[in-house]
């Protein structure tokens, strides 16, 4: 915008001496609204105002976000495997061919087993999926070395990766041994890192460190972090390794935990995160990890020690390109890597993870180890499922009116044809507690679910004992596991599509409940609502999809967020309601080759799923319908009515009854269907 002499005037306050306004010059007031300098009460905004610098000073310069690109190519998404089990965590390179990670993601040698770290896995600047990310073995038996007290292991990385790049080409960020210090209150950090093993994302800079006492082996700061951030680099503003984030940290006094809720407990066990208060995230001083590392590797591995000092002393992507811009060297460059001694020999008896990390992080150096809930866990553990499954009730069709049954979907002859049978039966339908599931046996998906739900009976504790996702589980206290999903055994595998599908899928797809597990787990007793849970973890009731259309909050509203949705919707409205949902199987769905408990499986995966909700309306049932793909709009918390952001989403029952090819008759719902009246 060009601006006049006499357009910069106007911007200058009238005072008692100024002259008389220019005939024909618009007001202050109009000058005010039309560049938008105003404050929050509406008055015009003074040059004082147009400029401030609220609290800390948090400007940087823009070659931060430089550094930041280049240091994420060192960064890695670690797979742990091994021992049938599976996780995720975070390392990097901190010399040619080591990477830096947690000892309680590598408490040994022979835990490392098939694991493996994949580097150049974000989201690209349309946010699209990155595809596969750039995978390299793992090697324990070239290096490894490792210490409880700092959480710190160091393991040997593949010289080439799937594809053939060559990891001495990669790079390595600086653990620098004599790095400076970190200033409680004043410094700020940022991370790079795998959450859940997620394309990389950042908690960036807006995190204080609040703790970083002079004889203490560790930082305190506030980030956002979560399971896989374990071994993520913690960077100062300038974008040197300052810490190994290790762990969270839950808030103590008088001698317990804080809760959320108010008051404090002795004890965690059946806890979440949500129902603690949250202190900081702790991650430990590469000054100390690094006095440390050249003592084991000196004792333990000296042929590898000159190469690792030389990587403390320089040579890392950062120095490098910095020295190649100045004109003092040739830009990047890697160590030279001696050759890995050969007489060692690792069992590998696979994972003995999680591990309580034997650390202090209290002052004095002598306090309580961290929680396993403030700890990151790896282990894959089955929920608790009960017996008797041939027994459960399933999908109640008179949930919602003793005296009538509900409209419900109506399978046809065709339908029939393609329908996996029970191995006891001719009967299709997979009874659970508080819903139904029909298997498509071709696509080894369930071709549509029946759930009740009632939030009414929702409750956080029941019997006396907290309903939270871990509780329910069934695990023992002091240990944090992922869940494992398992096949029904009232049906043939080979209709079901197993956990190994998903946890050795490279990353593709989340395991997707298609009855959300929150919608079922609902009872007067405790055991009830226990078997609900374990239930809804059946793979006839996964689906393979994408985390950023699964889960919510993931940077665009999804199946998540309409589950969400529903929630708030049942809960404060409608009370009740009957769900049905399943996936669009279209012809033309994309493949996907992964595994099986045979060997190798070649899948077909939806990309749209449908939903339909039914409650009880002033005038009788009423029924909502969406599709949903990769793009959806939130349903109104207030009742259910659709806003006009909606219409993308909302969709009449009987355009989704035309794409079930014939499976499914859902003429009775489309009576009810509201968007007809819309």
């Amino acid at each position: 915008m060009y601006l006049s002499a006499l357009d910069l005037d106007l911007f200058t306050p009238a005072s008692p001496t100024a002259g008389p306004v220019p005939s024909g010059a618009p007001s202050a007031d109009v000058v005010a609204r039309r560049f938008k300098f105003l404050t929050a009460d509406g008055q015009a905004a003074t040059p004082l105002e147009q400029e401030a610098v609220l609290g800390t000073n948090d400007l940087l310069d823009v070659h931060f976000l430089d550094r930041c690109l280049l240091a994420r190519r060192c960064v890695g998404r670690i797979r742990v495997r091994g021992g049938g089990r599976t996780g995720w965590a975070t390392g990097f390179l901190i010399a040619p061919g080591l990477l830096l990670t947690n000892h309680h993601v590598f408490p040994t040698a022979a835990s490392v087993a098939s694991s493996s770290v994949g580097f150049d896995y974000w989201f690209d600047i349309a946010g699209r999926s990155p595809g596969d990310p750039d995978e390299f073995p793992l090697d324990a038996a070239s290096f490894y070395v490792s210490d409880p007290v700092l959480d710190f292991a160091v393991v040997a990385v593949g010289a080439r990766s799937a594809a053939g790049a060559d990891i001495a080409a990669r790079g390595y960020l600086r653990l620098i041994p004599e790095s400076g210090k970190v200033r409680e209150q004043t410094d700020f950090v940022t991370i790079l890192q795998h959450p859940d093993g997620v394309p990389m994302q950042v908690a960036l800079r807006e995190n204080q460190v609040i703790r970083a006492g002079d004889d203490e082996p560790y930082l305190w700061y506030r980030a956002d972090t979560a399971h896989g951030s374990s071994g993520a680099p913690v960077f100062n503003d300038s974008f040197q390794v300052v810490a190994l984030h290790a762990n969270g940290r839950i808030k103590r006094a008088d001698g317990g935990y804080v809760l959320a809720a108010g008051g404090t407990t002795d004890r965690l066990d059946g806890l979440t995160e949500s129902d603690v208060v949250w202190e900081a995230n702790v991650g430990f001083r590469v000054s100390r990890i690094a006095a440390r590392l050249l003592q084991l590797a000196g004792a333990d591995w000296p042929a590898r020690l000159p190469a690792i000092e030389a990587a403390m002393r320089g040579g890392d992507v950062m120095s490098t390109t910095i020295d190649g811009l100045a004109g003092r060297g040739p830009g990047p460059v890697a160590a030279e890597v001696p050759a890995a001694p050969s007489a060692r020999a690792v069992t590998a008896d696979g994972l003995t993870v999680p591990i309580t990390v034997r650390l202090s992080i209290e002052a004095g150096g002598a306090a309580a180890q961290p929680t396993p809930l403030e700890s990151e866990a790896l282990e894959l553990r089955p929920p608790l499922i009960y017996d008797g499954l041939a027994d459960r009730p399933g999908f109640d069709c008179r949930f919602l009116d003793p005296g009538s049954d509900v409209p419900q979907p109506v399978i046809t002859q065709q339908g029939a044809r393609i329908l996996a049978p029970l191995l006891d039966g001719d009967d299709a339908e997979l009874r659970y507690r508080h819903f139904s599931v029909w298997m498509h046996r071709e696509r080894r998906l369930a071709l549509f679910t029946a759930a009740n739900v009632d939030w009414r009976q929702r409750r956080k504790i029941v019997d006396g004992k907290v309903t939270s996702r871990d509780s329910l589980a069934g695990w023992p206290p002091r240990n944090n596991y992922m869940e494992q999903w398992v096949v029904d055994p009232r049906m043939e595998a080979r209709f079901q599509l197993p956990d190994v599908f998903y946890s050795e899928d490279r990353g593709a797809f989340d395991k997707g409940h298609i009855v959300r597990r929150d919608d079922v787990c609902w009872g007067e007793r405790f055991e009830e609502i226990q078997m609900a849970n374990g239930d809804t973890f059946h793979v006839t009731n996964c689906s393979p999809q994408v985390k950023r259309f699964n889960q919510a909050a993931q940077g665009q509203e999804n199946w998540g967020d309409l589950e969400a949705a529903i929630e708030k919707v049942t809960e404060r409205e409608a009370e009740a309601a009957c769900l049905y949902a399943g996936p669009v199987f279209g012809a033309t769905d994309r493949w996907f080759r992964g595994k099986d408990d045979s060997g190798t499986a070649r899948i077909q995966i939806p990309d749209r799923f449908w939903k339909i909700v039914v409650v009880r309306g002033a005038d009788g049932y009423e029924a909502y319908g969406f599709i949903i793909g990769q793009d959806v709009t939130a349903i109104t918390e207030a009742e259910f009515y659709v806003t006009p952001e909606w219409a993308a989403a909302w969709t009449p029952i009987s355009a989704i009854a035309d794409l079930m090819r014939g499976w499914l008759d859902l003429g009775a719902l489309a009576a009810i269907d509201q968007h007809a009246d819309a």
